[in-house]
């Protein structure tokens, strides 16, 4: 028995995607940022601190402290690490502090 919509491909070859020219897309490979930037850090957080944090996710090429901004610049070596970092620990409290991480595209 053949009823409509059961996805049973018939002679036809119904079902199955065909590829043609509507199909196909272009899509540009922007570099994948690496940097991040961490604000409305605690006045008593420290680069330790701060440290621990972004190595659990990755390894850091770098770490800038603004303390008079009350913010921080990191630099990953991967910038899968960068994006896993932003989405874990965005709008998370440190110190009493609810810190803003965002990626920075150089």
């Amino acid at each position: 028995m053949h009823g409509r919509g059961r996805g049973v491909a018939g002679p036809l070859g119904r079902g199955r995607l065909m590829p043609n020219k509507q199909n196909l897309r272009v899509v540009e490979c922007k570099p994948q940022p690496c940097v991040v930037s961490v604000e409305g850090l605690s006045s008593s957080t420290t680069d330790v601190q701060l440290k621990s944090l972004l190595m659990s996710v990755g390894p850091i090429q770098s770490l800038q402290m603004l303390p008079q901004q009350r913010k921080a610049i990191a630099k990953f070596k991967e910038p899968a690490h960068a994006l896993a970092f932003q989405q874990k620990f965005h709008r998370h409290m440190i110190d009493l502090s609810h810190i803003n991480v965002a990626l920075v595209v150089e």
